[in-house]
């Protein structure tokens, strides 16, 4: 179900997360090993998928013989348990049991899709939550090795005690607007020609709107005077939330940070509707994929 007006891609998520059943560890053991659990197969951050993009889940027994390494519960779909399981090995590995599918990235899988649906929301929770394991292995406090608990939604050092949980990185972008006309830039990752709007990390300690008037004097050198909060999207590499922004700013003078912004335009509504048409021989914008597309697309209607 929708809870926010623009539907980005990768939200909307349809599993019942069940959070009061991870700890219960008898359970959680029924739950796997039943005949309605069903898996994700994930390959080196890459999803496994039929024909059309949807995701190939797997029954407990077809994949007791797997090389399976790190293995989470997702959450309930209509009563029936959900997992992601990491594979270990290569892709070549796995060429011949999988003739009807083949492993996807998650962006790849989105694009196929080519319109925000809840599947996706499960292919943002399992790739971050599975990014996440991956790289925080070892504790934080004492460096020993540790261990998964919970499901897979904690992680418990048995040499110090610490535990640690999944981290997801809050990004604010933002479309600046003065009059007529919106703040599109390109930095060193894109292309010539093609414009997104601005972003980056919030920081301990702001706000959002904090953050979007930060990044924009230090990226462009626009004072914001008021920010307004549009949607908001997960963002699986390796899990972040993109908080999609307006804001006015004072006037349209730039001064760009050169080590981020290679080049940055102001651009009216018409243009902006050709880009998003693919009309536009001026410039290209974010397909749908991207919260910035919504973030442009919002602006322009």
């Amino acid at each position: 179900m929708a809870l926010q007006e623009i539907q980005s891609f990768f939200s909307g998520n349809p599993l019942d997360r069940a959070d009061h059943l991870r700890k219960d560890a008898a359970t959680m053991t029924g739950l796997l090993q039943s005949s309605e659990a069903s898996f994700m197969l994930v390959l080196n951050g890459e999803i496994l998928s039929d024909t059309v993009g949807a995701i190939y889940w797997l029954s407990y027994r077809q994949c007791a013989y797997l090389p399976v390494g790190t293995q989470i519960f997702l959450g309930l779909e209509n009563g029936s348990p959900r997992y992601a399981a990491q594979l270990v090995g290569s892709e070549g590995e796995f060429d011949d049991l999988f003739p009807d599918a083949k492993f996807r990235d998650a962006r790849a899988l989105g694009m196929k899709a080519g319109f925000a649906q809840p599947e996706l929301g499960i292919v943002a929770q399992a790739k971050s939550m599975l990014s996440w394991h991956q790289s925080h292995r070892f504790c934080a406090k004492c460096g020993a090795e540790s261990t998964l608990v919970k499901a897979g939604y904690e992680r418990q050092c048995d040499a110090c005690g610490a535990n640690h949980f999944p981290r997801t990185d809050p990004v604010v972008i933002m479309l600046a607007c003065h009059g007529d006309e919106a703040l599109v830039g390109r930095g060193p990752q894109l292309p010539p020609g093609y414009f997104s709007a601005l972003a980056g990390y919030m920081e301990p300690g702001e706000t959002i709107e904090e953050a979007v008037a930060r990044e924009l004097m230090e990226e462009a050198g626009v004072e914001a005077t008021s920010v307004t909060i549009i949607a908001n999207q997960p963002w699986p590499w390796p899990s972040s939330l993109m908080i999609g922004c307006t804001a006015l700013v004072k006037d349209k003078k730039l001064t760009l940070d050169e080590t981020e912004i290679d080049e940055a335009i102001w651009i009216t509504r018409v243009q902006a509707r050709a880009a998003l048409a693919g009309e536009s021989t001026d410039f290209m914008v974010p397909p749908p994929i991207a919260i910035a597309h919504d973030l442009i697309k919002h602006w322009v209607s």
